[in-house]
């Protein structure tokens, strides 16, 4: 009888195939629109790939049953059920997170980034497989190869899609930061091999280390996860690229990415079994708040904007599970996935600015309130949701993570409350209320963005969309449990 995790992989594959078979259909028809002598054609090529998909999850059901039965694991897959389970319980929140962000980027680089949607489609391939990998690989080494296997699509992605200097620039930019992390990480499955004398995750648990070995892998860990999260002082790269990046690539990039390098984290760091209650980390997460919140207040570009709102959010989830309490715990994948949705919509609204504007820098826009009022609707829905109103999955993330810390430590309470309800605020939303309510310029009013038009049907659709997940996995969150 197949466990749960391989129904999970079953399912992922599945999906994920036949999204990339549709988007694929859709671009043919679109690029040979008045071709009706290949009607037959694209018939025939829907059957073969349509078959190719129904044997290939039979083929894979097939195989990994084989190797339940005949214990035969070459890749060293997840095949027991103890870490079958810990895929289930912990993998879904990502598995949801990749699934509607794949299909996001997917929608708007067919609908505005055409000519790269066959490009962007190979590369989700080969992120999906290697995340798979990630999700259930028990090998070391496996695992390490199929985490830094997430670069390589990333890289090309940026690269090949560079149109400025600067975009070269940050795409090896963010390849030497995460190759600086590579590096810690081989060193520290070095030395748990040495010690341990074993590879697998399912034996790791088992093995004890003393002090002085537990802050040389907590350090190692943390510096070599830590570069692709990223945290302080090794995020000098995200902003950069997402900046150069396009908007299904910086969707993709936040909401995909960053949280599959978190969970490589989370899967190692508890197979380890090390401290959780660390206090020489905490400092330092503080550091990369105040630090991320004060850049905030002077950037001019929209996109670094949320960027540096993204490192922000993943220093608070680290601080959360490095806790180790249970209701820090929800509250993290809680904020989690709410980060995901709530970045996606306004790296979608950055989009929708750029494309009306022609251009992602405040100094440059103002008046939207006046000049767009669907999308100046949308903008103060967001920042209001972003402050996490009641309701909404943020709200859910926020109260249990601080109710959990009021019982945790006062003080930690009243700085991070200061930071999380003052400082991130104050540098956030003087940014976009400039934006908002500026006074226009006149060249707004004249030919040619005279003629500056509103939020479209899709663009709205898509927005309220997201905005209604994040509502209904506020109201709904017992699924997500």
């Amino acid at each position: 009888m197949l466990n749960l995790g391989v129904y999970l992989l079953f399912f992922e594959y599945f999906f994920l195939l036949s999204l990339l078979f549709i988007c694929f259909y859709f671009t043919f028809v679109s690029f040979y629109p008045t071709l009706i002598n290949l009607l037959l054609f694209r018939l025939l090529l829907g059957f073969i790939v349509t078959a190719f998909l129904i044997l290939g999850c039979l083929f894979t059901t097939a195989f990994f049953s084989y190797l339940e039965t005949y214990t035969v694991n070459p890749l060293e897959l997840v095949l027991d059920s103890s870490l079958a389970g810990f895929c289930y319980l912990y993998a879904w929140p990502f598995i949801y997170i990749y699934v509607f962000i794949s299909l996001v980027t997917l929608l708007i680089c067919f609908a505005y980034n055409r000519a790269e949607l066959l490009t962007f489609q190979f590369y989700l391939i080969i992120i999906f497989i290697t995340g798979s990998l990630l999700f259930y690989v028990n090998s070391l080494f496996m695992f390490f190869i199929s985490y830094e296997a997430f670069l390589l699509p990333s890289f090309l992605v940026l690269y090949n899609f560079a149109k400025t200097r600067k975009a070269v620039e940050a795409a090896f930019l963010m390849f030497f930061w995460t190759q600086l992390g590579a590096v810690f990480l081989i060193f520290n499955f070095q030395y748990v091999f040495f010690l341990s004398g074993t590879s697998t995750f399912n034996e790791l648990s088992f093995v004890l280390y003393s002090p002085l070995e537990a802050h040389f892998l907590f350090w190692t860990v943390l510096v070599g996860f830590g570069v692709k999260f990223p945290i302080w002082p090794f995020y000098d790269w995200l902003p950069k690229a997402h900046v150069e990046a396009s908007t299904n690539f910086s969707i993709f990039l936040s909401g995909v990415l960053v949280k599959f390098a978190f969970f490589g984290f989370l899967r190692y760091f508890l197979a380890l079994g090390l401290d959780l209650t660390s206090w020489f980390v905490y400092p330092i997460l503080i550091v990369g708040f105040l630090d991320a919140s004060s850049k905030v207040y002077y950037q001019l570009d929209l996109k670094k904007l949320i960027a540096y709102s993204t490192v922000i959010e993943m220093h608070w989830l680290l601080f959360a599970v490095l806790n180790g309490s249970s209701f820090f715990w929800i509250s993290g994948f809680a904020m989690m996935i709410s980060h995901a949705l709530v970045s996606a919509n306004f790296f979608l609204l950055i989009d929708s600015i750029t494309r009306r504007f022609k251009t992602r820098l405040i100094s440059e826009i103002a008046g939207v309130f006046y000049i767009t009022p669907k999308l100046h609707f949308i903008i103060l829905l967001m920042l209001i949701l972003f402050l996490g109103f009641p309701g909404s999955l943020l709200f859910v993330s926020e109260f249990l993570f601080f109710s959990a810390l009021l019982e945790f430590s006062f003080g930690f309470f009243l700085l991070i409350f200061f930071i999380a309800y003052f400082a991130v605020p104050v540098c956030f939303f003087r940014s976009w209320f400039l934006l908002l309510f500026g006074l226009p310029s006149t060249r707004f009013f004249t030919a040619p963005t005279a003629q500056l038009t509103d939020l479209s049907g899709f663009e709205s659709l898509l927005l309220g969309v997201i905005i209604l997940l994040l509502f209904w996995f506020g109201l709904s969150f017992q699924f997500f449990i």
